[in-house]
């Protein structure tokens, strides 16, 4: 109801050409921001956020539910080789729960795609264009007529690290790995403004910039008190420069000279082959009423792709999506409903001899949007990516495809929009 009265509201049709953003996040998503804000319910968008956090702590159980407390034989088994799985177990602690699910809307419930788990996350700043937009008259009227709120990410992120060093203004470092600030550059600098508004002075480079000095970590020159992890254990094993850096960071972690916020530790449990041993039959067993019910809710079928699985994948075409365990940015995604029975099958065979998982599709509901020039309403496809941090959820970065012009939402798509996302 609340997206139709306001594409109703002739008022509202280019509010965002009006809106006065902050001058970096204009540059970072210059001509990406959907023409409007989507909307979801408070109540039901914060259940599923609860039940994010709930399936964090499955996860985060599963080494000692199925290996025996044994993380290196849980990382084999997710799909990790020696050289990364020596890195996610260096450190020693409780994973701390810092991520984004990525969810569609089926117009029940949300179900989840893929849980990013752990500190390198895109659209931390999205929630300023709805500071914006409710520093617009016309906006601000449809937000109080409806009862809308807000989240926002950056002020839950400044309070995280305010209690992750026990210091009133501490200084964080955002850290890239080698050669992975240029890309971004824009979207750190963007990140940097958001976090000035909240007292948090956020320096931002790479593992090689970070420096040792009389028992402190600096990076340009400033003393850090916490280093936001933009770094993988991808990156580190990619390019061994990273090694040695990446090593004083976490030896700093251990010594208490700097908080590492979050360990590497937390890559384990992004990898997409965690969600099969979320829904085994076997752990499912042994798990209590109200775990096995949290995964109905929220977790699709989802299965390792396994030879004894091949022929109800190539059956079930339409219904199934296949995925690599270790992939990023939608890279590597099949969809059956995308192909025809013999491109399927060949699909199949071929993703069988890798490391995939298979998972029921999820048919979310479609976002209608009016086009500022023409008027024109057209279906928008949604991935809803909702932040979770400890004790609090963090708010929600959207990603939009227009329906058709793709089976999977990422920014690589042609026409791509990412869009903030206020509750009703």
């Amino acid at each position: 109801m609340v997206t139709s009265r306001y594409l109703d509201d002739p008022r509202l049709t280019d509010v965002m050409a009006d809106v006065e953003m902050p001058p970096l996040l204009g540059e970072a998503w210059s001509g990406r921001l959907l023409p409007r804000p989507l909307f979801s319910s408070r109540e039901r968008t914060r259940r599923a956020a609860a039940d994010v956090a709930d399936l964090f702590g499955l996860l985060t159980s599963l080494p000692d539910r199925l290996f025996g407390g044994d993380r290196r034989a849980f990382c084999a088994a997710v799909g990790a080789d020696e050289r990364r799985a020596a890195l996610m177990t260096r450190l020693d602690g409780e994973p701390v729960l810092c991520g984004r699910a990525d969810l569609h809307d089926d117009g029940e419930r949300f179900r989840l795609l893929e849980f990013n788990v752990g500190s390198e996350l895109g659209g931390v700043d999205i929630s300023e264009v709805n500071r914006a937009l409710l520093g617009t008259k016309v906006f601000a009227e449809f937000a109080e007529e409806h009862g809308l709120s807000t989240v926002d990410t950056p002020a839950v992120l400044a309070r995280q690290f305010v209690q992750a060093t026990q210091k009133e203004a501490p200084v964080v470092a955002t850290v890239e790995g080698i050669g992975g600030i240029a890309p971004y550059e824009a979207l750190h600098r963007s990140f940097q403004e958001s976090m000035k508004r909240h007292g948090i002075e956020l320096v931002f480079g790479e593992l090689d910039q970070v420096r040792e000095r009389n028992g402190r970590l600096y990076l340009h020159d400033r003393p850090i008190d916490l280093v936001l992890r933009y770094f993988s254990a991808h990156q580190v094993v990619r390019d061994p420069r990273n090694a040695e850096p990446a090593e004083a960071v976490m030896r700093a972690h251990e010594k208490g000279r700097v908080v590492l916020w979050t360990p590497l530790s937390s890559s384990m449990f992004s990898y997409k082959s965690c969600l099969p041993l979320l829904s085994d039959p076997d752990l499912r067993a042994d798990l209590p009423p109200e775990a096995n019910a949290l995964i109905d809710r929220l977790l699709p079928w989802t299965r390792k792709l396994t030879p004894d699985l091949v022929d109800l994948v190539r059956d079930e075409r339409e219904r199934l999506i296949l995925k690599p365990v270790a992939g990023l940015s939608g890279r590597g995604i099949r969809a059956g409903w995308d192909r025809t029975d013999a491109e399927w099958a060949e699909t199949v065979a071929e993703c069988a001899r890798e490391d995939f998982i298979v998972q029921r599709r999820v048919a979310p509901v479609l976002e209608p949007v009016r086009d500022v020039e023409s008027g024109a309403v057209s279906d928008w496809l949604a991935v809803w990516g909702l932040f979770v941090f400890p004790e609090e959820y963090g708010g929600v970065w959207c990603r939009t495809v227009p329906s058709g012009a793709a089976s999977v939402v990422n920014l690589g798509t042609k026409g791509a929009r990412v869009s903030s996302a206020f509750h009703y």
